[in-house]
Formats: structure tokens, C-alpha cells, sequence
């Protein structure tokens, strides 16, 4: 006999072709995606406590991004255009922190704030980048396929 003693040459079992078919392996970037977006949120948050006039808005965007996270890691697309347009608003909150904090840096908004929203953005796109490569589209079409059958 030829081949290592750990082959099995044990017949599979028969494809029954009306099975569903194998689910669709979600890409590691999609996991990366989704913690990089938390990520973000939460640099975010550290930012809105000292601006008590988006605190409770910035709260509510950090929650939503950490459903529409765990709902990428199932592949739905709402949850993909969810945490797209959260991470949006999270680059309108925080571009002001990023210019201010760098034009002005003794006033309201300090160089540290800027610091930490040039952080997260770059967090942020980055995760959204990696949301839309092909390879992540292609995943949640091919959900989108398998849940309408």
C-alpha cells in the first residue's frame, strides 16, 4: 500500500444534489471590517464625552454600529449600508474635532481630540474600504442568493 497511514480511503457520503448547498465562507476581512468600525465608535465615544451636545447622538451611532457589526459577520447587506452610513456620520462628528484641535489648539476643542478623530477616520475608512472590495461584495451576493432560495 502507498500513502500516509493518516488517508482515508473510506467512501464519502453520496451528494444528494437536492441539498442546500454549502454555506458561503465569509471572508476574514469581513470580521476585520467590523471590528475596525466598533473600533472607531468607540474612539469616537471617548471623544463625545466631553461634548455634551452630540453625547447621547454619538451613544446611539456607537450602538448602531455594534448591531450592524454583528450582523456583518452573517452577511446582511442592510447591515452593510447600516454600518457604511453610521461610519459617515462618524466622519461629520468628528472632522470638526480633527480641524479645530489642529488649527486652534487652545481652544474648545484640544489637539488631543484632534488626534484621536484622525484615529478613528482612518479607522473608519478602513473598515469601510475592506466592506466594499470585491471579494466582500461578492460575499453578501452570494448571501443575498442563498436566503431568497
Amino acid at each position: 500500500m502507498t500513502g500516509s497511514p493518516d488517508d482515508d480511503h473510506w467512501p464519502g457520503p453520496a451528494a444528494d444534489p437536492d441539498s442546500a448547498p454549502d454555506p458561503v465562507q465569509r471572508p476574514g476581512h469581513i470580521t476585520a471590517a467590523a471590528v475596525l468600525l466598533v473600533v472607531s465608535a468607540f474612539i469616537s465615544a471617548t471623544i463625545a464625552v466631553n461634548d455634551p451636545e452630540l453625547t447621547q447622538f454619538v451613544y446611539l451611532l456607537l450602538f448602531i454600529t455594534v448591531g450592524a457589526a454583528l450582523r456583518l459577520r452573517k452577511g446582511g447587506r442592510p447591515a452593510r449600508v447600516t454600518a457604511t452610513v453610521t461610519a459617515v456620520l462618524f466622519l461629520v462628528y468628528l472632522l470638526p474635532h480633527a480641524m479645530r484641535g489642529l488649527s486652534d489648539p487652545g481652544g474648545v476643542y484640544q489637539p488631543d481630540y484632534a488626534v484621536r478623530a484622525i484615529l478613528a477616520i482612518a479607522i473608519s475608512a478602513t473598515g469601510v474600504t475592506l466592506l466594499h472590495s470585491p471579494s466582500s461584495r461578492a460575499y453578501f451576493r452570494t448571501r443575498r442568493h442563498q436566503t431568497v432560495r
